[in-house]
């Protein structure tokens, strides 16, 4: 008996049994509301799941996402909080979750991403860069409509999140939430309750300035569709779906949108999103 849903219960049973696991949650809700909640916040969760990363968005619409802590060392902060904030949030699973209306839970990003995540250039970029994680992250409401999602990350030495530890995560995500809702409703950082500009409108309006300093002509609406479905990670096949086109047709329009750009990959393609040097891919 090895998981928590019948077959090795009692290894989860123990962990939430455990004296440091109510010492934590003690510390955890004598630190709401303080600047040391974050980190209480952290230490609670280690004392059932390790990890070695953790960052704390809010997010509010399209909105530039506003980092609430971190334990980044400078190089991965860069990468995960300097370069994402500019504009490749919008393609984040997570923030996407947050934005089509996602307040609560505890999700795994294999779960919520597209089918060609893995293989996207954001992935490759903001994951890569550093080393591929495993990441699972907790939503909580804030205040008016923001979300709060707080990450937490494994470096690719070490194993992916597995079953069981998302399973327990999930049993006491409840009460963990409505602790940390109580805290974020007290940030100042959040009274404002920002301009929820649309999402699409927002990734649409960065391509579009990227392709007007570049020279290149404007795509057509349904272009655009596509090109932010490409970025985000999806197959042709599974823009079809969400378009109600054929596959092939989609391989027309990105074909189209290649020759419109004078470029040949997707490398390229999310150069231009980020307004970067494109160099032939």
């Amino acid at each position: 008996m090895n998981s928590l849903d019948g077959a090795g219960a009692p290894a989860g049973r123990q962990l939430l049994g455990a004296p440091q696991w109510y010492a934590a949650l003690g510390w955890l809700l004598e630190n709401a509301g303080t600047a040391e909640f974050p980190d209480a916040f952290a230490a609670t969760i280690r004392q059932l799941v390790d990890f070695d990363f953790t960052v704390t968005f809010a997010y509010h619409g399209a909105d530039a996402p506003v980092c609430l802590h971190h334990n980044f060392q400078p190089q991965r902060y860069h990468i995960h909080v300097s370069e994402y904030e500019i504009g490749p949030y919008l393609l984040d699973p997570f923030y996407k979750a947050a934005a089509n209306g996602t307040r609560s839970g505890l999700f795994h990003l294999a779960e919520i991403a597209p089918d060609q995540f893995y293989k996207s250039e954001y992935y490759r970029s903001y994951y890569g860069q550093t080393g591929p994680v495993d990441e699972i992250a907790f939503f909580i409401p804030g205040n008016t409509s923001w979300a709060i999602v707080t990450s937490l990350m494994r470096s690719p030495t070490r194993p992916a999140f597995s079953k069981r530890e998302i399973r327990l995560l999930r049993i006491v995500e409840p009460l963990i939430r409505a602790i940390a809702e109580t805290h974020w409703r007290t940030d100042e950082r959040l009274k404002v309750a920002g301009s929820a500009q649309d999402e699409k409108a927002v990734l649409r309006r960065t391509v579009e300035e990227a392709l007007e300093a570049r020279g290149i002509p404007p795509l057509t609406p349904r272009e655009m569709e596509v090109v932010g479905l490409v970025l985000e990670g999806h197959s042709s096949e599974s823009i079809a779906n969400l378009l109600g086109i054929s596959a092939g047709t989609v391989r027309i329009h990105r074909k189209n949108i290649y020759a419109k750009m004078r470029i040949s990959s997707q490398r390229e393609l999310f150069a231009i999103f980020m307004k970067a040097p494109v160099t032939p891919g």
